[in-house]
């Protein structure tokens, strides 16, 4: 029975190790705020823009751009956004730590990108249930999921 403790326990840790690899200096680190600027006016709002950010390192590509998504630093300088007083992770990106995605529900993969300028950009998804800020400035993530 002891034996089938410890390699539970070892299996659980390394699926979740998965989801938070440790990083560098040269990468967005799990959780890692950054200070991209300020966004400016909106530029452009696009409806039914496939996306599913559910671990936050998932890039969203619309109309030729890849944006990146990350957390703000400076979020209090950010544009207000409705569901973004919902909570989650900073910007309201909900990020899940398990040992597997789950798949999205109705609505969670597919939703509006309002693009600002500055190279910022916020997207929610058709749900509800998933927003995050995203930026154009390429971005390397040191976890996977």
């Amino acid at each position: 029975m002891a034996v089938l403790a410890v390699v539970g326990a070892l299996v659980l840790g390394t699926l979740l190790a998965g989801c938070a690899s440790p990083g560098t200096d040269d990468g967005v680190e799990h959780g890692e705020t950054l200070d991209l600027g300020v966004p400016g006016a909106v530029l452009d709002v696009a409806e039914g823009v496939a996306g599913y950010p559910a671990c936050g390192n998932e890039p969203i590509t619309h109309d030729g751009v890849t944006w990146y998504p990350f957390e703000p630093a400076n979020l209090d300088e950010f544009p207000e956004v409705a569901a973004l007083a919902a909570g989650g992770l900073g910007g309201g990106t909900m990020r899940i730590v398990l040992p597997a995605v789950v798949a999205p529900g109705p609505g969670d993969d597919v939703g509006t990108l309002t693009v600002y300028e500055g190279g910022l950009a916020h997207w929610i998804s058709d749900s509800g249930d998933l927003e995050t800020w995203l930026t154009d400035r390429p971005l390397e993530y040191w976890w996977a999921c």
